[in-house]
């Protein structure tokens, strides 16, 4: 049976997880794109930025969602296993499927009457994710040297292969453009708060639906 002492281990481990070979996945898959460029015509160059742009918007995504994921798991550690003061634990999964109750499924419930912003906690905010920034400058600075590239490659050897390629990168461009304003740094920045935020009220909303019972002694 699982209890709290392994729940908190069994999380650090998927947060370790989260956090590898953010800076690594970007870099190879560079490093292969340009090594894959000494087997093709120049002709054909546009194919394989067009490549490189798909994985590196793919990437970023998924970075995203990783650094969602773990500050969505940090801020449960640190409420619920490190500092609960909100009933009893009922574990991970169960506090999991409120969490995305509160979010979807209840949404126009009182519940999700709330503004997080103002209640986050705006003094914890500038240490968290450091790690994020560098990741997220160098993926522009990789996908705007594919987009120059790929526009060179269809200036020197023109072809409606190229040109075809070339369009789509800025179409690709574009989306990460807007991606990249969506999830700049200051907003990963304040993950972990705003899932703090976020936690609390699932917790009164599960004591509310009887699934997480008030311990005695302890504020619900």
């Amino acid at each position: 049976m699982i209890d709290q002492s392994h729940e908190y281990v069994t999380l650090r481990e998927e947060l370790l997880q989260a956090k590898r070979y953010v800076f690594e996945r970007p870099l190879v898959i560079v490093a292969l794109g340009v090594g894959v460029l000494t087997t093709l015509d120049v002709e054909y160059m546009g194919t394989m930025a067009l490549v490189l742009a798909s994985l590196l918007l793919f990437n970023f995504w998924f970075t995203v969602n990783r650094l969602r994921s773990a500050a969505r798991i940090i801020a449960y550690i640190q409420l619920e296993l490190e500092g609960r003061t909100d009933g009893a634990w009922v574990g991970w999964e169960s506090c999991l499927r409120y969490y995305r109750k509160w979010l979807t499924l209840d949404s126009a419930g009182a519940e999700k009457n709330v503004d997080i912003e103002t209640e986050i906690d705006k003094d914890a905010v500038p240490d968290a994710m450091l790690h994020y920034p560098p990741i997220y400058y160098l993926h522009i600075a990789l996908m705007l040297a594919v987009a120059i590239w790929s526009i060179t490659v269809t200036w020197i050897g023109y072809s409606a292969v190229n040109v075809l390629c070339s369009i789509c990168i800025v179409v690709l461009s574009a989306i990460f453009g807007l991606e990249s304003l969506k999830y700049k740094p200051s907003v990963i920045a304040a993950l972990v708060e705003r899932n703090r935020v976020v936690w609390r009220h699932v917790f009164e909303y599960m004591q509310k639906d009887g699934a997480k019972p008030v311990v005695a002694g302890k504020k619900g």
